[in-house]
């Protein structure tokens, strides 16, 4: 069953992002609310709003395939995902199958060496 649903790098990232930020500017609330964070009196506690906005900016540039985690997080539909994946999958086979030569080439040179010590 398909939902139609295309769940790139890129979208995930976004929305992990974005509910990162939306939780630290909600906990910021939070302290403004309860006297923890004071506007009269800036302090350290400040980065924490400032990181929930740097976050949410990150969140949306990320969506879009722009900004400092593009490279980290593409935006590929089912089609580019699909190729990528086979891709990875025929070169991991094709070092799969150089190790296993290596290995009885390995194997054939021990034992011709062990029949010519005896």
């Amino acid at each position: 069953m398909s939902w139609g649903i295309v769940m790139n790098p890129a979208s995930s990232a976004h929305k992990i992002l974005l509910g990162t930020g939306l939780g630290t500017l909600m906990a910021s609330g939070l302290a403004l609310i309860s006297g923890q964070l004071s506007v009269e009196e800036p302090s350290l506690g400040f980065l924490i709003p400032i990181t929930g906005i740097f976050l949410i900016l990150l969140s949306i540039q990320t969506k879009n395939g722009d900004g400092l985690l593009s490279s980290l997080f593409p935006v590929e539909n089912d089609d580019n995902a699909k190729l990528r994946v086979e891709q990875e999958l025929s070169s991991a086979s094709k070092e799969e199958m150089i190790g296993g030569a290596w290995a009885k080439l390995e194997h054939t040179m021990l034992s011709k060496e062990l029949e010519g010590e005896e």
